[in-house]
């Protein structure tokens, strides 16, 4: 019986490369990220903390309060202040009553009650509601440490989303992958867009939930953590009647609130993420507060690519071009430096080979993911937009 191999007739098969080979060569064709509509995805890093579980945690500790308001009132000339709010002050710290006489916090009792010395300015009456400010400090040269300060801090947490999609290829069609045709490479890149673009709207429109049962999670997303740890910074932009409005009751009046919102938080300046219903009427606003980033000699209206905030200076502008239609009532203010998105350890974009079924090859591609905000105060949105994009309706 004749050997029909490839000593004799030095002819290459794919049946001579082995799964180790086959499984590599559909990796590396995986790996390749697509850029098109993944704004967010590109733009949000990491962050150090491991996910080796389902659930991710971790604390809020921000800085410590400036202000806090008087829950008695104090007579003119007084010493003793009790406040509102605990681990706001501490001994030898600078405070200045409403009408500007400032005091040195001598002792603290039960974190609220403070006596204090005149230091500078004229003697005033303080009434219930009034507040207080950290303004400085003033220990004497050669004095003991005080204790630190302590104030209190929130858990957070969120949950990991499995995301997965298969690759299917016929004999013939594995065989060109094998030998690199673009067709199959196409098909195993366009299965990770389509998994990155998933991913990109469930960074922003997840919600938080758990099945014991069936063992699923999925992730919050950033506005399921602003709606649950910081449901005060989202804004009502207004509907169409602010479209026409002028101030603060106008367009750019109500993006300069949302950024105020956040500006006590926010480490970084915030970007503003938008889609194209929103951009295409905030572009012919024709406002000098909104810039756009077409050069000089540029005919017409080009994107916005910058917003001139009153709190931040330039904010930038970073367009979302999704094809669902979810950015249509969302404009996001978010601090990127707090944000981080990552993959549960082992399982970021990875292909699973599933073996062969007749005359065709499966793989599977699949990824573990979530995100974490630090602190979800220095992030916010709009909503209530009126600015729907027509090609998505």
């Amino acid at each position: 019986m004749a050997n029909f191999n490839r000593t004799n007739y030095g002819q290459g098969s794919t049946f001579e490369s082995t799964d180790k080979e086959l499984y590599l060569n559909i990796a590396k064709e995986v790996k390749k990220f697509p850029a098109p509509r993944m704004e967010l995805v590109k733009r949000i890093g990491s962050f150090d903390q491991p996910v080796v579980s389902h659930k991710i945690e971790w604390s809020l500790k921000d800085n410590r309060p400036v202000r806090a308001k008087l829950a008695v009132a104090a007579g003119s000339g007084a010493t003793t202040f009790v406040v509102d709010t605990p681990g706001v002050f501490n001994v030898d710290d600078l405070i200045q009553l409403p009408g500007g006489q400032q005091h040195i916090v001598t002792a603290v009792s039960g974190g609220t009650q403070l006596t204090t010395r005149i230091w500078a300015g004229s003697n005033e009456a303080t009434d219930i509601g009034d507040t207080i400010i950290r303004v400085g400090g003033a220990t004497a040269q050669g004095k003991d440490a005080d204790d630190m300060v302590k104030h209190g801090y929130q858990d957070l947490y969120n949950y990991t989303s499995i995301l997965e999609d298969v690759v299917n290829l016929s004999g013939t069609a594995h065989n060109a992958l094998i030998r690199g045709e673009e067709n199959s490479r196409q098909l195993s890149a366009r299965k990770l867009q389509e998994l990155q673009e998933v991913w990109q709207t469930q960074m922003i429109f997840g919600i938080r939930q758990k099945d014991d049962v069936t063992k699923t999670t999925t992730n919050g997303g950033i506005k399921f953590l602003i709606d649950e740890y910081a449901s005060a910074n989202a804004v009502d932009f207004g509907g169409s009647a602010t479209w026409s409005g002028s101030g603060s009751a106008g367009p750019q009046g109500k993006v300069d609130r949302l950024l105020g919102k956040i500006a006590v938080k926010a480490f970084e300046k915030p970007v503003l993420y938008m889609g194209a219903g929103f951009m295409e009427k905030f572009k012919y606003l024709m406002s000098d507060t909104i810039r756009t980033e077409q050069e000089n000699d540029t005919r017409g209206i080009g994107v916005v690519g910058t917003y001139l905030s009153h709190v931040f200076g330039k904010v930038k502008i970073v367009l979302i071009q999704e094809r669902t239609g979810y950015m249509n009532d969302l404009v996001l203010a978010i601090d990127e430096s707090m944000v981080g998105q990552k993959a549960h350890r082992g399982r970021d974009w990875q292909t699973y080979p599933l073996g062969r079924r007749g005359d065709s090859f499966q793989w599977q591609v699949l990824s573990e993911r979530t995100i974490k905000i630090d602190n979800p105060q220095a992030c916010g949105y709009l909503y209530n937009l009126d600015a729907a994009n027509p090609d998505l309706a």
